[in-house]
């Protein structure tokens, strides 16, 4: 609903030509949407344990209507844009005409335009027809059997289910004895200052929820002579909010956990059968070490007769939403007091991880780009001179100070390649995430009651499908999870035309037909390589289309008819390669992709232009990430609007081109984010004389610096947060340093020191720093390091490793 209303206002006010009844019904349909959209965002912020029945049947067909209708002007406004590409070419023809003084005639193609015009007015008029009055049965639906809520629904208070988690006797309490000597330690340390003021201290979990913080300390402001004030939180924000020591709980370790599960069911600290020990293990893996998961899991398993065939059952069920006892209701009670705390945009990206498997690595930009084409994220709270891509980045981090989503570090990442990033988090953000197995169980079963996503498994099961009503409702969103489920029947098909997003996860072989999806805007193929560009067959027919992903797509070519995809917006087609293979192939881009104006995000590997398409003249593109050839490189500096820059250099030969890429990147006026990598090792690829004013993140580990360039200075990268170089001269000189200091907006450093001490370099002066990693080829200077900077003032999260050279 909230990318519809914009819509509506687009269509009044913009230059589609609209009938004046056509403009009245539309006037009419808008105030009706704006007082739904109000009244959806009140049932939102209700917890949905406590939302009346008739409310929940109400929500759900204004949101179906909502997407019915988004999708007809979707539909219209795309061919008003393709007539007005029509007028376009018809006023060239005839002024071409009139050059050579001929007069034109009226055209059969002007008569076959004129009567589209009609044709296109008169359907937008049935359709808004048509879409009033399935409005206004909606309201009078609810209105006709509305019952006075106060009769409708007993007054029940819930006993909170955390409250017995405080009448435990300490004995029964495991793995608590290091976080309470740290805690202490902590408190003591305090103790010891010679500070009159009160002391607070927030801990950060993950299974309590407090948000109240700005009106408890109101009644504890004037709290003096070393009062200790505990603030328990599961809101990283929350915490730091309230005070400065934040202390995060970790999970239980591997041995507390299996003591917590085993003292529950066995009623000792390690008795487990030995035919129960590998379930045992798979159940531990997927509590994560959260003790209420870990509590829940194992009361529920008591009940069960004890053998591994029973348990591996409950261990596959309870995270698709298929177990329901006691025990597993209390836990779905507690973690949902975090999800009905949500916004209302967050419930949605929360909403739409349901479509992801167990244990599934989720990249942070494909779920973002995800997000922007379905329209979770919008203008509409946009701050000023902020881009929508970094108000999903915001989305995705508040997620995760949420504990609703769990970071990952660079050890669990890979590539497509099969290869260990070594980078992706230099920039110290987090760039990759997983769903607690809990969180998982809990989004699906919220996702299936609200037909938010449709998950088939590989055994053909639906995910939380004994929580669907009877009736069958239309397919949205599709995931298939290794599933070969068959859209063969007419029946199957027309369940796919309402589909706007569908994921696949496994080798995929073969795809639902594509002509059956008549509104898509999502189509995300994990693992393209048992495919073939005939199994894209009726590309051409997803005209809504604006993310498409291909992972290891194994084809040597992308489809002519990917240029009728007008309304691509990110191409995804990274890790491309054979089956079988961990080297990457090229993939020929045909002259048709020229036609793909709207497009904003290429990233690409080994790529090859066909002969006459012009890489410079996709004016739109804002991101590009592409293996160096001597043609793409000559291309880029006509990509004006580009913002992210990422380039490959893969051989000897492409490093010759290092001139040209200087010479093209000057021309980079708009350029934010610059990252330049090599598959080989020689010395620096870039010494510029001037570089684009507005960089902001600069990357270039790989390439090994002679001497401090002299471009890095406060003059040219006034706004650089973020920066990665690696330095090989003999001696690292502290005017070096000082030039980093005077950088004003340097949060995060990355640094390869080849060879010279580290003593009296002034790396204490660096006080905008946030983060800051230090490679050394030398053992003795981490500790030189660390001494260094013991009085960092911002006290910046150190990472200082020790690296060999042969």
């Amino acid at each position: 609903m909230n990318t519809l209303l914009p819509k509506l206002g687009e269509l009044l006010v913009g230059e589609y030509k609209l009938q004046k009844g056509v403009k009245g019904e539309i006037e009419e349909l808008e105030k009706e949407l704006k007082g739904m959209t109000a009244a959806l965002h009140k049932v939102a912020e209700t917890p949905v344990d406590q939302l009346d029945q008739q409310v929940k049947i109400w929500a759900s067909e204004v949101r179906e209507l909502s997407y019915d209708i988004e999708d007809a002007i979707d539909t219209f406004m795309l061919n008003e844009v393709r007539e007005l590409s029509y007028d376009i070419e018809d006023a060239i023809d005839t002024f071409m005409l009139k050059c050579k003084g001929h007069e034109p005639a009226t055209s059969f193609k002007k008569v076959t335009n004129l009567f589209n015009k009609f044709k296109t007015n008169h359907q937008i008029h049935g359709v808004m027809k048509d879409i009033m009055d399935q409005v206004k049965k909606v309201s009078e639906r609810r209105d006709r059997y509305i019952v006075d809520d106060n009769a409708a629904r007993p007054t029940v208070v819930d006993v909170d289910s955390r409250l017995e988690a405080m009448y435990r006797k300490a004995t029964e309490l495991i793995g608590i004895s290091k976080p309470k000597n740290e805690l202490t330690k902590q408190l003591l340390e305090y103790d010891g200052s010679s500070s009159q003021q009160s002391n607070i201290i927030s801990i950060a979990h993950d299974d309590s929820y407090r948000d109240a913080w700005d009106t408890i300390k109101l009644a504890v402001q004037d709290a003096k002579l070393g009062s200790k004030i505990i603030v328990t939180t599961r809101n990283k924000v929350v915490a730091e909010h309230a005070g400065s020591g934040v202390y995060e709980m970790k999970p239980l370790s591997d041995d507390d956990s299996r003591q917590l599960f085993c003292k529950r069911i066995f009623d000792s600290n390690d008795d487990c059968p030995a035919d129960l020990c590998g379930v045992t293990e798979k159940i531990l893996k997927k509590c994560g070490g959260v003790p209420l998961a870990i509590i829940t899991t194992a009361c529920l398993l008591a009940s069960k007769p004890r053998n591994s065939e029973e348990w591996d059952k409950v261990n596959k069920s309870i995270s698709l939403g298929l177990e329901n006892n006691l025990d597993v209701d209390k836990m779905r009670k507690i973690l949902s007091l975090s999800y009905n705390d949500l916004p209302f945009h967050l419930k949605t990206c929360l909403l739409s991880l349901s479509k992801y498997p167990e244990d599934e690595l989720i990249r942070k930009d494909v779920l973002i780009w995800g997000w922007l084409a379905e329209g979770f994220i919008t203008d509409e709270t946009r701050p000023v001179g902020t881009s929508l891509q970094e108000i999903g980045e915001s989305y995705f981090n508040e997620l995760i100070n949420r504990s609703l989503i769990q970071p990952m570090s660079e050890d669990n990442f890979w590539d497509e390649d099969g290869k260990v990033h070594v980078f992706w988090d230099e920039d110290g953000k987090v760039h990759a995430c997983k769903v607690h197995d809990m969180v998982l169980e809990l989004i699906n079963q919220l996702s299936v009651e609200e037909d938010f996503v449709t998950t088939y498994l590989s055994d053909g099961q639906q995910t939380g499908k004994h929580t669907c009503t009877a009736q069958k409702k239309k397919i949205r969103r599709l995931s298939l999870h290794n599933s070969n489920k068959s859209y063969a029947s007419p029946e199957a098909r027309e369940q796919l035309s309402k589909v706007r997003s569908i994921t696949i996860f496994g080798k995929v072989d073969s795809i639902p037909p594509l002509s059956s999806f008549h509104v898509l805007r999502v189509l995300q193929l994990e693992d393209c390589s048992g495919m073939d560009k005939n199994h894209l067959n009726h590309l051409d027919k997803l005209r809504l289309l604006r993310f498409l992903r291909l992972g290891h797509y194994s084809a040597t070519e992308l489809p002519e008819s990917i240029g009728k995809l007008e309304s691509l917006e990110t191409l995804d087609i990274r890790g491309a390669r054979k089956p079988s293979s961990f080297k990457s192939h090229k993939v020929l881009f045909p002259m048709s992709f020229a036609k793909l104006r709207k497009l904003l995000r290429l990233y690409a590997g080994r790529v090859k232009l066909a002969q006459g398409l012009m890489l410079g003249n996709m004016k739109s593109l804002q991101e590009l990430v592409i293996e160096a050839t001597r043609k793409v490189i000559k291309e880029i500096g006509n990509l004006t609007e580009l913002r992210t820059l990422r380039i490959v250099f893969g051989s000897e030969k492409t490093f010759e081109l290092k001139e040209s890429i200087q010479t093209s990147i000057q021309r980079l006026t708009n350029l934010q984010d610059l990252d330049l990598r090599n598959n080989i090792s020689f010395e620096e690829i870039i010494d510029m004389q001037q570089v684009p004013s507005g960089l902001q993140r600069l990357f270039m580990p790989d390439s090994f610096m002679k001497a401090f360039p002299c471009w890095i200075n406060s003059l040219m990268l006034s706004h650089l947060t973020t920066l990665s170089i690696c330095l090989d001269f003999e001696y690292l000189q502290s005017d070096h340093l000082d030039r980093l200091a005077e950088l004003p907006s340097l949060r995060f450093l990355r640094l390869q020191l080849r060879r010279g001490g580290l003593n009296d370099l002034g790396l204490e002066n660096l006080y905008s720093l946030r983060h800051a990693t230090i490679y050394s080829f030398d053992d003795d200077s981490k500790a030189v390091i660390e001494e260094a900077l013991k009085d960092y003032p911002n006290q910046a999260a150190l990472k200082i490793q020790s690296m060999m050279m042969n």
